[in-house]
């Protein structure tokens, strides 16, 4: 019995200790991908180069098809489209996030179905993620992204981002690095989409 716990406790920390080396490489490649595709990106609107703040940008979409943080269905970006489609990028461990997320659930049940949200949690785990979702009460689906792979396909340079979409799902209009606010978020979207 002594020896079934001790190697019981082994396995435990072997595996803490495997996530936390999933986590930091998920960083690691976020940041590589980011700084590869830090010239591609468009000065933001006050003219900010730091990489962070809101940008308006004019390219293709990527897909983002992936199972929901519940595990029962999917989220499917294509099948929300009509009105403009914001996607959140963030992880319970992100202390931004942990900021930003009242603002965005709070915007969300303000503006009703005027504007469809999904948030992606990346590279998180899933009782942790939920936990998160329940204690800020988010309104809008939560798709979850274990292996930030949408997150690398969007280039995502750390958490939060924030992608601001085409209602057809297929153009990406901007995108903010960093926490929003309530008031910024509402300006984001009634100069992109004219909601107020």
């Amino acid at each position: 019995l002594v020896l079934t716990t001790h190697c019981l406790a082994y396995v435990v920390g072997v595996l803490l200790v495997l996530a936390a080396a999933v986590v930091l490489s998920t960083g690691t490649l976020l940041g590589v991908r980011w700084a590869a595709g830090a010239g591609q990106k468009a000065k933001t609107e006050a003219g900010n180069s730091s990489g962070i703040g809101f940008f308006r940008l004019d390219r293709p979409a990527t897909a983002i098809d992936l199972p929901s943080l519940t595990g029962k269905s999917k989220v499917d970006v294509a099948r929300l489209t009509g009105e403009p489609i914001v996607v959140n990028f963030w992880s319970s461990t992100c202390h931004p996030c942990q900021q930003e997320t009242p603002a965005l659930a709070s915007v969300a049940r303000a503006i009703g179905g005027r504007v469809h949200f999904v948030g992606i949690d990346t590279a998180d785990l899933r009782g942790a993620a939920t936990r998160f979702v329940d204690k800020y009460k988010v309104p809008y689906p939560i798709a979850f992204d274990p292996k930030a792979s949408v997150a690398g396909q969007y280039g995502v340079p750390g958490l939060p981002v924030t992608v601001f979409l085409s209602p057809s799902g297929k153009k990406v209009l901007g995108e903010n690095v960093g926490a929003l606010t309530a008031p910024k978020l509402r300006t984001i979207l009634q100069r992109l989409y004219g909601v107020t």
